[in-house]
């Protein structure tokens, strides 16, 4: 990482600590889908979804062991994640400097979504 001044973030640095707070978020909204679903067992539309949403759930756990060894690699760390019903605020060190971030919730939201269809993209 020469020539990066490590008072600033680099575009990457977000991207790689807005992905590593999403991920969790996606993989509970998930976990409460497919809740929802199992109560539809007997239906065979609902087990082809779950099935689905299951390949999307083990697909984030690679993705977050990378994003996790890509942060130590770069010296980020999340310092704390607040959520409420607004949005989330995310307090992170990069390279010994804290930033902030905020991001309200229908912009969550429509992150996830575009979280979600690349997922589904690279898997199919």
């Amino acid at each position: 990482m020469m020539g990066v001044n490590p008072r600033i973030e680099a575009e990457e640095d977000f991207q790689i600590i807005k992905e590593y707070t999403l991920l969790p978020i996606l993989l509970d909204m998930l976990a409460r889908d497919m809740n929802e679903l199992k109560k539809h067992r007997d239906k065979m539309i609902y087990n082809h979804v779950l099935m689905y949403l299951k390949e999307i759930e083990e697909a984030i756990y690679p993705e977050l062991r990378d994003l996790k060894r890509r942060m130590r690699a770069r010296d980020i760390r999340i310092l704390h994640t607040e959520k409420n019903a607004q949005g989330i605020r995310v307090e992170y060190k990069v390279r010994g400097y804290i930033h902030y971030f905020t991001m309200l919730r229908s912009l969550v939201k429509a992150e996830l979504m575009t979280l979600l269809m690349n997922m589904r993209r690279r898997s199919g």
